[in-house]
């Protein structure tokens, strides 16, 4: 059945071509578009991934619904290989992704697929936020604190993850001892890790952060913001959100601790280079390869519209107390795939780095 199924798909997808010209705007009434998390349910992936599904399709002619599903594993490769290999090509699954660009600039050998093969529709645009237990250490009161503390544990998803390799570079730079383990599925488990004092510093993107880590852990005093990451156009002089965190760039603290900025080491580039994975391209949209280009357009321009859906904004605010920016069009695109291609060098480092991550879990 399997094969039945396969051989159906490939002989579909030409008829999806040929009838697209005269039936694009109607091709979606009437029918379910499967929009695929490559994370678990109840994570930042997942959470704006809902927040998607419920307005997205008020702007697609024929307004399909929308339905979340969850495939997570292996850093979200899973669900990256799946869309790209398995995914029936018929516009009907449109992937909400973490994690693929970092992945694939990488070389990670969990991703088996050619990601600059899945047509691009867009690219979300967020901060990395850096924070810690305020007990940690015997207690930490200002940001700056923890350049005394040493030995605490660090959490994150897998070695290879764009997430842990910031994480783990950045205390690198500073100088601070840590003890990292990953493993855990998601941000929704790391967070509880947290706050079951397991680890006691990870990150979140922003709209995470505001939803969950501020009002339930910052405001209450049992966390400290520390710092964070922001697009390189934003990473000397802060970000207009660092004002509402009360916090500096990463690399605004470095200068603040060290008195200089960082250097061009090899490590600061990789850290340089996984930060605009983790803001620029913090995730894709994007379909399996093959899907006609007509259906592409139409949802590049239903998640344009977003922009001006008053309603999905004031839902962005309730849920993510943050209204999401999407990059559309050909820079983007052209953006994400020069991403992809790193500098050999640079490649080599940024591999065994992730080598020495899985050593120091004892995966390997």
């Amino acid at each position: 059945m399997k094969n039945v199924f396969l051989i159906f798909t490939a002989l579909a997808c030409p008829l999806v071509s040929q009838i697209l010209p005269t039936s694009a705007a109607e091709f979606y009434k009437g029918k379910t578009l499967n929009l695929l998390v490559n994370y678990t349910a109840g994570g930042p992936t997942d959470i704006e991934a809902r927040l998607l599904a419920r307005h997205l399709g008020n702007h697609i002619a024929g307004q399909p619904l929308i339905v979340v599903r969850n495939m997570a594993g292996a850093g979200g490769m899973i669900g990256a290989n799946w869309l790209a290999q398995a995914a029936p090509r018929d516009g009907t699954t449109l992937g909400y992704l973490t994690g693929v660009a970092a992945a694939a600039a990488q070389g990670t050998e969990s991703l088996k697929v050619d990601v600059t093969k899945l047509p691009f529709v867009a690219g979300f645009e967020s901060l990395g936020v850096y924070y810690a237990r305020s007990d940690l250490g015997g207690g930490i009161k200002q940001a700056t604190d923890i350049l005394s503390k040493s030995d605490f544990w660090v959490g994150g998803l897998t070695p290879d993850t764009s997430k842990d390799l910031a994480l783990r570079a950045e205390l690198e730079l500073l100088g601070l001892k840590h003890k990292y383990v990953s493993g855990y599925p998601g941000a929704a488990e790391v967070r509880m890790a947290l706050e079951h004092n397991e680890v006691q510093l990870t990150s979140e993107s922003l709209p995470t952060f505001r939803s969950m880590i501020q009002p339930g852990l910052i405001e209450t005093g049992r966390a400290i913001t520390l710092w964070y990451d922001a697009p390189e156009k934003f990473s000397k002089n802060g970000h207009p959100e660092g004002e509402t965190l009360k916090a500096l760039t990463f690399e605004q603290f470095y200068r603040k601790a060290k008195g200089e900025p960082p250097t061009g080491s090899n490590l600061w580039r990789m850290a340089r280079l996984v930060t605009e994975f983790t803001t620029s391209l913090l995730r894709t949209i994007q379909l399996p390869p093959g899907v006609p280009q007509e259906l592409t357009d139409i949802l590049r321009t239903a998640i344009e519209d977003l922009a001006n859906d008053q309603d999905y904004k004031v839902d962005a605010m309730r849920t993510l107390k943050f209204i999401p920016r999407f990059a559309t069009g050909v820079e983007a695109e052209r953006a994400f795939l020069n991403s992809v291609n790193v500098d050999p060098e640079l490649r080599k480092f940024m591999r065994d780095y992730v080598e020495l991550g899985y050593t120091l879990n004892g995966k390997k």
